[in-house]
């Protein structure tokens, strides 16, 4: 599981992004003050826009924290906040989440919820990788029951008493969506913001290819670099990847740079997606194409002076678990955290396609 926090979700008609104090008047006149908005919420309609205002600033707050999810729904055609769509619960253990959502009434019947919900629901199983997404309604809600299902989710059962809201105690309707619900062989695209440096302007985009490499035993394979610059001191791991040079393809860039970090010749697999991500402090908009790639045989590394002298890199070895707890260690620095954000998504997506093939071998077997 991932905590890169609450980011930029890009939608046909919306803008899910983080909530500001300046949301206020917005979220207070389109739905925070309507009896009929939050008449099947837990939390009462609000007074004046000073409670609004109160709320907001308690959420931004929590912004800080990786594992606190929480959009405010933008609509693109007037720039106006229409509604909020937050993860109410987040199980770790069971990498499992409780989505609730409110939209102002003016909206209601155009399909925006579900868009929203859909594109929350990819963000929380590419992004954060977890297993399962769910949501729950009121037995006399039945409209919030047809937008998860609209949305994609299939419906479990009712828990009779289960649940409180405005009305009182009540029947609760779960659905939910699992991620065996999904096609996991569908390339990943990403869009990811520094949420580490403030963002001045961007000057250049870096055209990257990287790799989730893997040898016959199931082992991965990574670089470590030990680097102190602008970025800061700080230890890392990351997947094996530069540049694409002039005149270069993404297949024979991706090859050309296995051969000199790792020293070893592969075989690319398929094409795992695209993670745009940014770095602030440089300027700098990287578009990350990821493959997977089977490890045939190792050599001697090709490694630049930079490398080196600079950077120490060095090859890691690792199970696929040992490599998301390395991952999690180095979200200590904050360039840790961008890189583990950008790469622990394709490492979850890069284990399915592993587990689809080896099962598919398995049933053609049988």
């Amino acid at each position: 599981m991932n905590k890169p926090g609450t980011q930029r979700i890009e939608t046909n008609r919306l803008i899910l992004r983080r909530f500001r104090v300046e949301d206020a008047g917005d979220m207070y006149s389109n739905w925070a003050s309507d009896p009929e908005v939050t008449r099947f919420l837990t939390w009462p309609a609000h007074p004046s826009v000073d409670v609004t205002r109160g709320m907001l600033t308690e959420w931004v707050l929590k912004y800080e924290d990786g594992g606190y999810f929480n959009w405010v729904m933008e609509y693109k055609e007037t720039g106006k906040a229409i509604g909020n769509i937050s993860v109410v619960k987040l199980n770790e253990n069971t990498e499992a989440a409780d989505i609730g959502y409110c939209m102002s009434r003016a909206y209601w019947g155009k399909g925006l919820m579900p868009e929203a919900l859909g594109a929350v629901m990819d963000y929380l199983f590419d992004v954060v990788g977890l297993n399962r997404v769910a949501a729950c309604h009121d037995t006399n809600n039945p409209k919030s029951g047809r937008v998860m299902e609209k949305a994609g989710m299939i419906q479990e059962g009712i828990l009779r008493r289960a649940g409180k809201n405005n009305l009182g105690i009540c029947d609760d309707v779960w659905h939910s969506m699992i991620r065996e619900d999904r096609n996991n062989l569908a390339e990943l695209s990403i869009e990811l913001q520094d949420t580490e440096w403030p963002y001045e302007f961007t000057d250049h985009d870096r055209m990257i290819a990287r790799a989730i490499c893997f040898d016959e035993k199931g082992f991965f394979y990574f670089v470590r670099a030990e680097r102190d610059d602008d970025f800061g001191h700080a230890t890392l791991i990351e997947t094996s990847g530069g540049g694409v040079e002039k005149g270069e393809d993404l297949q024979t860039a991706i090859k050309r740079e296995l051969k000199e970090e790792l020293g070893a010749e592969t075989e690319v697999i398929c094409k795992i997606g695209v993670v745009s991500d940014h770095y602030n402090l440089i300027h700098r908009h990287n578009i990350n194409n990821y493959f997977l790639c089977r490890i045939l045989n190792f050599g001697d590394k090709e490694l630049t002076k930079d490398e080196i002298e600079s950077f120490h890199l060095s090859t890691l070895k690792m199970s696929y678990d040992e490599a998301v707890r390395e991952y999690e260690l180095r979200r200590e620095t904050k360039l840790g955290r961008l890189i583990a954000n950008r790469e622990l998504p394709v490492l979850m997506r890069a284990k399915d396609i592993l587990n689809e093939d080896n099962q598919a071998k398995i049933t053609k077997q049988g």
